[in-house]
């Protein structure tokens, strides 16, 4: 189960966004990650990923762990890099989680996952047979340096429950097993 190529291949074109090598490019410049990289894809997608908020946990945190380039992603409208405090990092979760419950209402399932430094969130809205999620978790291109709070989409049989513990949440909106 998963979203099909050839159908989303014309809602990306006639949204004016591009194809990049591992994303689509938004035409706000945001990056919609496949869980699947797009080179690799051949029939079916289990999700998508839309990063708005980044997270670097440590102290000297001022040019990230990747450098000033890294910290660009940071620039796009609407995004924010946060260094060194988990507060203003879980601030930006609930705000994400508020504006997806301004359109689909009360999330179904909220979820924690302790992890160090900081705890990751899940919210989960089902909608059909997907599930829209604002997420916390690990920033994949840093190499496990930064987290993320992103928008996902993963696909998920109607009648199928959602993960109710942190951990198997995580795995499975990773894909994993």
């Amino acid at each position: 189960m998963g979203f099909i190529r050839s159908g989303l291949a014309q809602f990306v074109d006639e949204q004016g966004w591009r194809e990049q090598d591992d994303c689509f490019e938004t035409a706000s410049g945001h990056r919609l990650v496949p869980a699947v990289s797009l080179g690799d894809w051949e029939d079916q997608q289990p999700s998508f990923h839309l990063p708005f908020c980044y997270f670097d946990p440590r102290d000297e945190a001022e040019d990230g762990p990747l450098g000033d380039g890294f910290h660009e992603l940071g620039e796009l409208d609407g995004w924010d890099v946060l260094a060194a405090d988990a507060v203003p990092f879980f601030e930006g979760w609930q705000h994400g989680c508020e504006l997806v419950s301004g359109v689909l209402g009360q999330p179904q399932l909220t979820l924690t996952l302790e992890t160090e430094p900081e705890a990751w969130h899940f919210a989960a809205w089902r909608v059909g047979a997907a599930a829209v999620v604002v997420a916390q978790g690990e920033e994949f291109s840093s190499y496990g340096e930064l987290s993320m709070a992103a928008v996902w989409l993963r696909q998920q049989e109607v009648d199928a429950p959602l993960p109710s513990d942190g951990a198997a949440f995580y795995s499975w909106l990773l894909n994993e097993g």
